[in-house]
Formats: structure tokens, sequence, C-alpha cells
């Protein structure tokens, strides 16, 4: 698992770090945005790898009650969390687009 993240992260930060011209993000606004890009992205793949095992779960429920619950549960946590990814994105170029 460390393998993947090592590799997830310096894939993302060596082919985003350069822009359409060629050059790098040096400044502190796009190091952010970067960063800020990164930590969207894992969420969004935390949030279906979520919704991935909890339909696993309530497969394997075997009709289980409690079992289905969970399995719910989890589904709806990981909906709601992209919900809100989702929603901070809209509210977070609004923001930007007002203060240009």
């Amino acid at each position: 698992m460390k393998k993947i993240f090592l590799f997830f992260f310096l894939t993302y930060f060596s082919f985003s770090a350069f822009t359409a011209s060629g050059a790098t993000t040096t400044s502190g606004i796009g190091v952010l945005e970067e960063i800020g890009d990164l930590i969207r992205n894992i969420a969004i793949a935390g949030a279906v790898l979520m919704i991935v095992i909890g339909g696993f779960l309530w497969m394997t429920s075997g009709g289980n009650p409690s079992q289905i619950s969970n399995a719910k549960d989890r589904i709806y946590a990981a909906i709601f969390g992209l919900v809100i990814i989702a929603l901070a994105e809209i509210i977070a170029n609004l923001v930007g687009a007002v203060g240009k």
C-alpha cells in the first residue's frame, strides 16, 4: 500500500507541476492549488473505495440485517462525502470567480 501511495504521489506531482508552457509552478498559490487538488483526488478515490467496500459487504451479508445496515451506512456516508467534496469545489470556484 505504501508503494502504491508513493507511486501515485510522485507521479501526480511530477506531471502536474508543469504548466502548458513547460514552466514549473513555483508560486505559493500554485503549490497550494496542487496540494488541494491532490487532497480532493485522494478523498474522491477514498469515497469510491468505500462505496465498493459497502457494496461488497452488502453482497456478502447473507441476509443479516445488521450487516446490511452497516453496509448501507457505509455507502450513504461515502455518497455524502462525495456531495460535500462537490459542494466545496463549487463554493471554491464561486469565491475564486468573485475575487478576480
